[in-house]
């Protein structure tokens, strides 16, 4: 290997001294502090990525200083997905709700076309529990042994309605289908008004986008994940004896339906940085003085020294080290003069 040059020793010593920070980071940090050495920041970034072997085929930092020196990568073993609360204001709600099944009687158990006639009796709301993020206290409600045999679950429906009207954004596990249209619909058959909008972050439909588990559910996902898990129950038999009014059994489910809603926060928060989009947290933050993740709200960022490209236009990427999410800024990166003379193919 040749003589090291005045810019390489240096690239070497800010890699060694800086091992966390990303290739563009560190090279203006290196270029300001040594203005008479480098021509621009992109020279500077060009020896660090050349000695972090981030440059083409270059393997120069094998031959140099593999002990104390790697090239820079997210380490995934070292993230913590709980790390703090971040104070954005914002009211996430954690919610889930159990509910009686539909009767009806049929001719058989494969492929039934059921007609409305053949009901018996609709669902309704067994109980539902539900807790602010961050929170350790758990609301929650359920029917009394004479209000599950009157099938009226018009009482337990004003707390969660008032959680759903304060909240502005509600976390649950296929909540987009099952919990949220089935809150809605008795909230209308027992005469009250829409709870004020809220954004929804369905965990079930963000886990089938990016992942493939071979289970979706929430008790296999969490399996996999090294999460808390459900709570065990007597299966099908635990809401029938609900919907005959035993009082035990509907304890039971109540218990079931909190531990439920406890599982899941852990869910959403290990999943909270692959949820595209997020609704934006940092709203509700408005910091005149500094960047936010719009994730979590933190102000803990790093540039990944990455752009990330639109069909006329790049941005500065950067990763939360408090959530993991990544962003990237509103402005552009590219100039007047730069982004004249960019077209954009047609999209047909």
């Amino acid at each position: 290997m040749g003589k090291l040059t005045i810019k390489g020793q240096l690239a070497i010593d800010y890699c060694k001294a800086n091992q966390k920070l990303p290739d563009l980071t560190l090279a203006k940090k290196m270029y300001e502090e040594n203005k008479g050495v480098f021509s621009s920041i992109e020279d500077a970034r060009n020896k660090i990525r050349h000695f972090r072997g981030h440059k083409g085929k270059n393997k120069r930092i094998s031959e140099l200083v593999q002990e104390t020196l790697k090239p820079l990568t997210y380490n995934t073993n070292n993230y913590k997905p709980f790390k703090e609360e971040i104070e954005t204001g914002a009211k996430i709600l954690i919610l889930d709700i159990e509910t009686a099944p539909i009767r009806a009687k049929v001719w058989g158990i494969w492929n039934q076309n059921i007609s409305i006639d053949q009901i018996e009796s609709d669902w309704f709301i067994l109980t539902w529990a539900a807790k602010w993020l961050f929170e350790e206290k758990t609301y929650s409600a359920a029917l009394t042994a004479k209000e599950a045999v009157a099938q009226d679950d018009s009482r337990i429906m004003k707390g969660i309605w008032e959680m759903l009207n304060e909240a502005d954004i509600v976390v649950a596990h296929n909540g987009d289908k099952f919990d949220l249209p089935k809150l809605n619909t008795r909230f209308l058959l027992n005469k009250m008004n829409p709870p004020l909008p809220y954004q929804s972050i369905d965990t079930l439909k963000h886990i089938k986008r990016n992942f493939a588990f071979t289970s979706n559910k929430l008790e296999f996902v969490n399996r996999m994940l090294g999460l808390p898990r459900k709570s065990k129950h007597d299966g099908f038999e635990l809401w029938s004896k609900c919907y005959a009014g035993d009082e035990e059994a509907l304890k039971k489910m109540l218990d079931y339906n909190v531990n439920d809603v406890v599982i899941l926060e852990e869910t959403y928060l290990r999943l909270r940085p692959w949820i595209k989009p997020h609704p934006n947290t940092a709203l509700f933050i408005l910091d005149e003085h500094e960047y936010r993740c719009p994730t979590c709200g933190s102000n803990k960022l790093e540039d990944e020294g990455k752009k990330y490209y639109t069909t006329v236009n790049a941005y500065s990427q950067f990763r939360c080290t408090n959530c993991g999410a990544i962003g990237r800024k509103r402005t552009s990166d590219l100039n007047i003069k730069e982004r004249r003379h960019i077209l954009s193919s047609s999209p047909k």
